[in-house]
């Protein structure tokens, strides 16, 4: 039986703290029998000038290593090094670097993928509007493009990224969206079809017991626990009025932590972690109280409003109640959430549901079916169905 293969053309690098929608995805495809190739974004040497960071020598050891496989060998990952890469800066926001830096890779991306054998695949999958390239390099059965985000409102995001965007859009297969939100972002683009494919959750990943993290040991009553980015629009206000009002309640963040620091250090029962890895993540859940989403609305609607967050899903799936900013996506989930919108109703709800009994199971079975298994047999069945369309036409 021939080997099924996907290559996966993501902005994220395979091993990034913060695993998103393609990672999890990538896995599951692996547990449906496909061999993957998963593709980052690519590095240069002008990623330097923002110095020695801890992510751009993570993803310079990936390159430096030929790249390097994972899950058994099935999946195998790599960063491609650049002479230029795409950006919002002159020279690096042309048209021509955009489509053409690919090939002033060292060694050749191409060659590369061919000696890996994925110059041919199954599946085509990107979420990266700097490797839509792919299309025309590598042959391919069926190809997606997953709009991740509300993707104007990033840094790299350029005239030249938006063409190579509409044209990836107009000549996939599928263009996959999380949010419904979305659905109007997709529809500029001029996707020829799309899928609305929600986000979900690696369940077992947070259902299976495991010890409670250091960190903890040393807490007195309840933990209420932030995971993810913390952006300009994380709502600071809020949780600094809760840690003044709760002083009894311990908020553990865990993410990148400088605004955090910036506005919240002098609070002794807040405690900034930084980022932590994938695999210890469970731990800080389900041995937490509750799980927060402090997200201001009015700083930034249109950037929140798309959100359909992962961390939803986790945080239910390690039985965790959840206290939430409110804004129209969350509210459509119809999840057991507690949704504010207003400081005070923070404040409240975190008390509610601290004070009582918290059915940890419901939460569970809420986040269930939305584990990412079932978001990949749904993706490769509509592919099927436009398969089968395009061959009847």
């Amino acid at each position: 039986m021939p080997r099924k293969r996907a290559l996966m053309a993501c902005s994220n690098y395979w091993d990034s703290p913060f695993q998103v929608g393609s990672h999890h995805l990538a896995r599951g495809l692996v547990r449906a029998g496909y061999e993957v190739a998963f593709l980052s974004d690519p590095i240069s040497p002008l990623h330097l000038c923002r110095g020695w960071t801890a992510d751009f020598q993570s993803r310079l050891a990936i390159y430096r290593a030929g790249g390097k496989f994972d899950l058994g060998g099935r999946l195998w990952t790599y960063v491609p090094g650049a002479f230029l890469t795409p950006h919002n800066k002159p020279i690096l926001r042309s048209e021509s670097v955009q489509r053409n830096w690919h090939r002033w890779t060292w060694p050749s991306l191409a060659s590369m993928i061919k000696k890996c054998g994925f110059d041919h695949v199954e599946l085509l999958y990107v979420d990266s509007i700097q490797q839509s390239f792919w299309l025309d390099l590598i042959g391919h059965s069926r190809s997606v493009y997953r709009v991740a985000d509300y993707n104007p409102h990033f840094e790299k995001y350029t005239r030249a990224a938006r063409t190579m965007e509409e044209e990836m859009a107009r000549r996939v297969d599928l263009v996959a969206y999380p949010s419904r939100q979305l659905r109007a972002y997709v529809e500029e683009l001029g996707a020829t079809r799309s899928l609305f494919l929600e986000n979900g959750v690696d369940f077992d990943h947070f259902a299976r017991t495991m010890l409670p993290p250091p960190e903890y040991r040393d807490l007195r009553g309840p933990i209420a626990a932030y995971v993810g980015v913390i952006p300009e629009w994380f709502h600071f206000a809020w949780l600094e009025r809760a840690a003044t009002l709760l002083p009894e309640m311990h908020f553990v963040l865990i993410g990148p932590d400088r605004l955090a620091r910036k506005h919240l250090g002098g609070l002794s029962n807040v405690h900034v972690l930084g980022i932590r890895p994938y695999a210890t993540i469970p731990a800080y859940l389900q041995h937490a109280s509750v799980g927060i989403m402090p997200f201001d609305v009015e700083q930034n609607p249109l950037g929140v409003d798309v959100l359909q967050p992962q961390k939803l899903y986790a945080y239910l799936a390690s039985g965790l109640p959840v206290v939430s900013a409110d804004w129209e996506n969350i509210r459509n989930l119809d999840c057991p959430a507690h949704l504010c919108a207003t400081a005070v109703q923070f404040v409240e709800a975190l008390k509610n549901v601290t004070s009582k009994p918290v059915d940890r199971e419901r939460n569970r079975r809420y986040a269930a079916p939305f584990d990412w298994n079932n978001r990949v047999t749904f993706l490769l069945q509509q592919l099927d169905l436009v398969r089968t369309r395009r061959l009847a036409a």
